[in-house]
């Protein structure tokens, strides 16, 4: 490799690395991207890993360390400090949430981050397809059978996530 692409990346590569941390930094993180490019190759998928490793003990997020203060060590352990209390409350919401997206869904949507990223949007609120423009709840009434207690898992699973991924 010549000498100047050598310099040409080198001097690109600390550019990027404050680029990206100062996007960590900034209001309305996608917490789902970040956990995926900041802790999925160590951790795996979020909902997976919250649901394996962490539980709630007295109304609190708790790993393997019941001692361990999970927001002190999520702040030592390469997460923005800015999203600290919104990765707690995403992971605190997968704990709570049965994985019924990843067994029902996942095979046409993906994730439910994906779902959201390219076929939802928030429009006064209101979850509509970014294709059609329908009401997400209005849709749900005729797709795959689903009942009044499925539409209301699946609405309140989806706003979630809605706001994980495009927060305000």
């Amino acid at each position: 490799m010549p000498r100047i692409q050598s310099i040409g990346i080198s001097r690109c590569i600390p550019l990027a690395i404050l680029m990206l941390f100062s996007s960590f930094s900034i209001a309305g993180t996608d917490l789902h991207w970040l956990w995926d490019n900041r802790c999925a190759e160590c951790h795996g998928h979020s909902a997976d890993f919250a649901r394996q490793f962490l539980h709630i003990s007295d109304g609190q997020l708790q790993g393997a360390h019941p001692a361990r203060d999970l927001k002190l060590f999520l702040r030592n352990h390469y997460s923005p400090t800015a999203e600290v209390d919104a990765i707690y409350s995403m992971l605190l919401a997968q704990v709570t949430t049965a994985p019924r997206f990843k067994a029902e869904c996942s095979n046409c949507h993906d994730s439910a981050s994906w779902f959201i990223r390219n076929s939802i949007i928030v429009q006064d609120g209101e979850l509509v397809s970014r294709y059609s423009g329908k009401s997400v709840r209005e849709f749900m009434q005729t797709h795959r059978k689903l009942d009044r207690d499925d539409i209301e898992f699946f609405m309140n699973l989806l706003t979630r996530v809605a706001g994980e991924v495009n927060p305000r």
